[in-house]
């Protein structure tokens, strides 16, 4: 088994690096959003949310550091958009690392895990630039317990990422106030879904069929899975070597 661990270069500013102007558009035009430019794109969104305090029994407080080295995610709208921004560093940090180090991988196969990297990185870049001064800081990954020598197992693990993810996504929802964010995060989800769907068709192939989905990702009444963030970062904590506190994140949507 290979080991890999990972520390990306800290980004200075809304800017997303090496994203190949193909993919870029054909992301953005998945959003609704046609920008010129990747950085147009950010900065837009970023100032069309306001994440000032709200007061009344609603606080929004950024990240910060415990005693324990611990990091706090933060309170309210800010508090989910960290969140949030830690499980894109996540799969973005899982994606570079195994487009590179696959063993055995056909271009296809490749060209799929390069193109999802491709949208992780804008919705990763995406939260850096809205949550400014209120983001955690970049996260530092060990992937040692993947097997980069099997492609099933990468696989495997990049559904069990993309299936988290979106169940993620669906139960932080519902505490989250600002009715942008709430939209933005919704086009997100539906890409993050398509992510779920296509690694779930390549970890468990069935001669013959059409299988496409992730596997036990909805339940009995054909609806998507919805995870508290309490079962969602002990699932990305044992790729993260910072330890990340979700205690302050709503848990109502009073």
């Amino acid at each position: 088994m290979e080991k890999s661990t990972i520390s990306e270069t800290k980004a200075k500013g809304p800017t997303v690096p090496s994203i190949p102007s193909a993919e870029r558009r054909l992301f953005l035009r998945h959003l609704g959003i046609f920008a010129a430019s990747t950085t147009s794109f950010l900065m837009a969104c970023s100032k069309s949310l306001d994440l000032s305090p709200t007061g009344g029994s609603m606080v929004h407080s950024g990240a910060r550091v415990n005693a324990d080295g611990s990091i706090d995610l933060g309170a309210g709208d800010i508090g989910i958009l960290n969140y949030a921004y830690a499980l894109e560093q996540l799969e973005t940090a899982f994606y570079t690392v195994a487009q590179e180090k696959t063993a055995g991988l056909t271009f296809d196969e490749l060209q799929v895990l390069q193109e999802i990297r491709e949208h992780e990185l804008v919705h990763r870049e995406f939260f850096r630039a809205v949550l400014g001064a209120n983001a955690i800081p970049d996260l530092d990954f060990d992937f040692s317990t993947v097997n980069f020598n099997d492609r099933n197992n990468v696989f495997q693990i990049a559904n069990i990422l993309e299936s988290t993810g979106v169940g993620a996504y669906n139960g932080a929802a519902r505490y989250i106030k600002n009715a942008d964010i709430i939209g933005i995060a919704g086009k997100i989800v539906s890409v993050e879904a398509r992510h779920a769907s296509v690694t779930g068709h390549m970890y468990l192939p069935l001669p013959g069929s059409t299988y496409s989905f992730g596997f036990g990702t909805t339940d009995s009444n054909g609806l998507d899975v919805v995870y508290k963030p309490s079962e969602v970062l002990p699932i990305a904590q044992g790729f993260i070597k910072q330890k990340l506190s979700g205690a302050n994140l709503p848990t109502t949507n009073a």
